[in-house]
């Protein structure tokens, strides 16, 4: 079996969070069936175990309320990545660590509050729209964004939300996954509008928000070919024959 599209796909989904492993190392864990060739050092381990095991999940239960429940709920490995309660949804009101807010600024002075309380009935919302929707890939991202935005999980919410979005449109099973832009700074964006859509206030604002997600994502036929592109081990910049600055800084100090 060809890892190729699967190792893009992983990698794509590990960039919502810390995922550091190249896509090069990721295509020989899954050759190898082994994490050795992943980067030990942060939580990639976590990200690559659990996301293979999400897949499988809502793989075997299908798109539906109890799947997306199984994604998250596979992602139990160690790590500060991973929430504390894999698959429980969060009631703020019985559990302080349901109590969650979003920074949608770099300075930390705005925020998003999601639903203290979610219930399977959100859950159903979102996939009884997809269900009643033509099932176009734009409908499948829709399942990403609102996944995302309701924030049901602890923690791996947007992961959560990838996969499921695969699964709704059936690229679990083809191949032919749904990933983020394969550009750095299109995935940026791409971010950036995510929180717009967090932030949005009306449909209007919410609408303009996805719109502008959707324009960032590549095209069926960039997607298939980037999917498809051969890997290679490509080294990283070298700092000590090149001088590297930084235009993305983190202005928070710890």
């Amino acid at each position: 079996m060809d890892n190729t599209a699967l190792a893009r796909f992983i990698t794509s989904l590990g960039s919502l969070n810390s995922y550091g492993s190249t896509v090069y190392q990721t295509k020989l864990a899954l050759d190898q069936k082994s994490t050795k060739p992943l980067r030990q050092d942060n939580a990639d381990v976590a990200i690559f175990t659990d996301a293979l095991k999400g897949i499988r999940a809502i793989q075997k239960i299908g798109f539906s309320t109890d799947g997306i429940i199984a994604v998250n709920r596979q992602f139990d490995s160690p790590s500060d990545e991973e929430p504390n309660m894999p698959g429980h949804l969060r009631n703020a009101y019985y559990n302080d660590d349901d109590r969650t807010a979003i920074l949608v600024s770099t300075k930390g002075s705005d925020a998003y509050f999601p639903p203290d309380v979610v219930t399977r009935a959100d859950l159903d919302n979102i996939v009884d729209r997809y269900q009643a929707s033509p099932h176009h890939e734009s409908d499948a991202w829709r399942v990403f964004a609102e996944l995302a935005k309701l924030q049901p999980f602890q923690d791996g919410n947007k992961r959560t939300a990838l996969i499921a979005a695969n699964a709704a449109y059936g690229t679990l099973q083809t191949g032919e996954y749904l990933i983020l832009p394969t550009n750095d700074l299109d995935r940026a964006e791409f971010t950036l509008m995510l929180m717009r859509y967090y932030n949005a206030k009306n449909n209007g604002e919410e609408k303009d928000a996805f719109q502008r997600m959707l324009a960032l994502l590549p095209s069926k036929a960039d997607r298939l070919q980037a999917l498809a592109q051969p890997i290679e081990d490509k080294p990283g910049l070298d700092s000590k024959t090149i001088r590297i600055k930084h235009e993305f800084r983190n202005d928070e100090k710890h």
